[in-house]
């Protein structure tokens, strides 16, 4: 560093450092910056916002670490005890206590055993916790869930993610009164849907990234399910489902007035499931969502499935109506797409909301394509988080004609 940049560096006020530490890793600041001079040296020192990862750090880091810092200065701790990196729990606890923590807002447990989960119980209970995440894909038992729902019952917490298998988060006992605002949850199971929004009360954002359903399933609300809910849920995200019907989405969000945003990405959808009837979308939003401004949606059905005079024209034509174009001014689009089977109808709203999008297999792929607006463009709008592009084979302003990419990280 030269000493021209030294100066710039050091004539900032220590609130823009700590600011710029904000969007650094903990190993950066403690192993790098922190050894380039005095003054830097004691910004690091009284920095007070640290987030430790401990997942991608060396098993030699973890006691220098715990010399060199103030475990006041921690705010968020990430542990693991996946097989690759097992008793890294076991090895923080030799190193810190935790009860030291005292300014500790968010904990992100994998894989933890029972009585480790119980001194992390003991002393969240105790600070201002207001994120909690655990994950617990191998054997768990009804400790495990005792001890979750004894943690859900903290009043400061306010964001719950919890990974785990679709029958394992109808064993948490959701406490009464519970706090939570926002959670996410990795895999669940259609018939728990219902009921955990029904627990909480003060809830907000729900995330399901695997919403499981059987054919064999009755709908997630019944008759005599409380027509009288109370609830603040403004966002209901489900990233993945299938086996869902008209039907089924109907009964669940009739129980939702409150919804602004509404996410269903479902990749197989029955011939006759009524997720493709715009009509029937807008009667139903009109009526019973009336608050609702993002409706993000995909749905994808077999071709073979449908009469020979059901086409992509036919499909998106009542995605025309004043409602979606100057009412919401939501941009529908309707794909026919190749298959190892056949052919199928792709419905969804744009941005296109996809985790991985590889741009030469969507060009093989398209067959035929229209867009609910008059100007139809064949720009394709994707929100993504991993982008693929074959180079070699267009040109970078070929692809920059052809799509139009939203990177999320």
């Amino acid at each position: 560093m030269s000493t021209t940049s030294k100066s710039h560096l050091e004539a900032l006020p220590i609130e823009v450092i700590h600011r710029i530490f904000d969007h650094l890793d903990a190993e950066t600041i403690l192993f790098s910056i922190r050894c380039t001079n005095k003054q830097l040296y004691s910004m690091a020192n009284t920095y007070n916002r640290y987030e430790l990862d401990f997942r991608y750090m060396f098993k030699s880091d973890l006691p220098v670490i715990a010399r060199i810092i103030n475990p006041e200065n921690i705010v968020s701790i990430t542990l693991s005890d996946e097989l690759h990196i097992k008793s890294q729990i076991e090895l923080f606890f030799s190193h810190f206590r935790i009860d030291q923590f005292i300014r500790l807002h968010s904990l992100n447990l994998t894989e933890v055993e029972a009585n480790d989960l119980i001194k992390f119980k003991n002393h969240i209970m105790k600070c201002s916790l207001r994120r909690f995440s655990i994950s617990l894909d191998g054997p768990h038992n009804s400790k495990h869930m005792s001890l979750i729902s004894s943690i859900l019952s903290h009043q400061d917490l306010h964001k719950f993610e919890f990974k785990g298998f679709s029958n394992t988060i109808s064993e948490i006992q959701w406490p009464t009164p519970c706090s939570l605002k926002h959670v996410t949850i990795y895999e669940c199971h259609w018939k728990t849907l219902y009921p955990i929004i029904t627990h909480l009360p003060y809830l907000q954002t729900l995330v399901i990234d695997y919403l499981r359903k059987y054919s064999f399933d009755e709908t997630a609300v019944t008759d005599n399910s409380d027509t009288h809910l109370t609830t603040n849920l403004t966002s209901l995200l489900v990233n993945h489902c299938t086996d869902i019907k008209m039907n089924d989405v109907e009964a669940l969000l009739s129980r939702l007035p409150t919804l602004k945003h509404l996410r269903l990405l479902f990749p197989s959808c029955e011939p006759k499931s009524g997720l493709f009837d715009g009509s029937r979308w807008e009667e139903f939003i009109r009526s019973k969502l009336p608050l609702l401004n993002k409706f993000e949606f995909s749905f994808n059905v077999s071709k073979r499935f449908h009469p020979n005079d059901v086409t992509i024209e036919s499909l998106i034509a009542p995605f025309r109506t004043p409602f979606w174009l100057e009412s919401k001014n939501w941009c529908i689009k309707c794909d026919l797409e190749k298959e190892i089977c056949g052919e199928a109808f792709h419905l969804y709203s744009t941005p296109l909301f996809q985790n991985y999008f590889s741009y030469p297999e969507y060009r093989n792929r398209i067959r035929q394509s229209t867009l609910n607006i008059a100007e139809n463009s064949a720009t394709i709008i994707v929100n993504t988080r991993e982008l693929s592009l074959e180079l070699n084979k267009m040109t970078l302003n070929e692809s920059q004609q052809k799509v139009s990419i939203i990177l999320n990280f």
